[in-house]
C-alpha cells in the first residue's frame, strides 16, 4: 500500500492522492470554480461543472455561493478561489495581466470565502469532503488566509481532516517590489468533512 506525504512538487500526484485517501472516487462529485479545469489534466472531469464565468460550452454558468443542486445530494466538492488582494492601482494592472481576478479587499474575500464554505456543507451529504485550495498573500502584511479558512469552516460545520500543501517555486509575485516577506511558494489543499452541526 502506498503512503503518501503531506507536501507535493505536482499538483495532478496530489489532487489524486486526495482522491485516493479522503474520497474513494476517480473524480469530484462538483466544481463550482473550474475555469479552465487545469485540475483535469490527468484525471475525469466532475459530473457537475460550473463557473461564474464559463469558459467552454460544457461549464454551466453560475454563483459558487448558489448551485443549481439540492441539500445534501453531492459526496465531494473542490474550491478553487481567487486569493489575491489587490487595492492600488499598480497592483490591479499587474495583477489583471497576471491572474484571473482578484478582491479588491479582505472584506470581499471573506464574503466570498464564507459564502462557497456555506453552500459547500449545504450541498454535501453528511461526511461529504469539501477540498479547498488556498494560499496565504502579502501586500504591506501578511494575510495567513489558510488559517481565516479553517477558521471559517470549523463555524459552518466542517471538521478539517486533513492538510496537503503543494509547493510551486514559480508562483506569481511582483518582483517592482523590494522583498519585507518570504515569497508565498505554496498552496494549501484543506479536506474538509461535513459533520452535524452543533447547536
Amino acid at each position: 500500500m502506498k503512503h503518501y506525504k503531506s507536501v507535493f512538487k505536482n499538483e495532478q500526484d496530489l489532487i489524486k492522492a486526495l482522491l485516493e485517501i479522503h474520497i474513494g472516487s476517480e473524480t469530484f462529485d462538483v466544481d463550482p470554480m473550474m475555469f479552465k479545469g487545469n485540475f483535469y489534466k490527468e484525471i475525469p472531469k466532475p459530473k457537475y461543472m460550473f463557473d461564474i464565468n464559463p469558459q467552454y460550452d460544457y461549464i454551466v454558468k453560475s454563483n459558487a455561493m448558489s448551485l443549481p443542486l439540492y441539500n445534501e445530494s453531492q459526496n465531494s466538492i473542490i474550491l478553487d478561489p481567487p486569493f489575491i488582494i489587490a487595492n492600488r492601482p499598480s497592483q490591479k494592472e499587474y495583477y489583471s495581466s497576471k491572474t484571473h481576478t482578484y478582491f479588491e479587499n479582505l472584506n470581499e474575500l471573506e464574503i466570498m470565502y464564507k459564502g462557497i464554505l456555506k453552500e459547500s456543507y449545504r450541498i454535501l451529504n453528511k461526511n461529504g469532503i469539501c477540498v479547498f485550495k488556498c494560499q496565504d498573500f502579502t501586500d504591506s502584511k501578511t494575510i495567513m488566509t489558510h488559517a481565516l479558512v479553517y477558521n471559517w469552516a470549523l463555524e459552518i460545520g466542517f471538521y478539517a481532516k486533513d492538510l496537503a500543501i503543494l509547493e510551486l517555486p514559480n508562483k506569481i509575485y511582483n518582483g517592482n517590489t523590494k522583498q519585507r516577506h518570504f515569497r508565498k511558494t505554496h498552496t494549501y489543499f484543506w479536506v474538509f468533512k461535513k459533520m452535524k452541526r452543533k447547536k
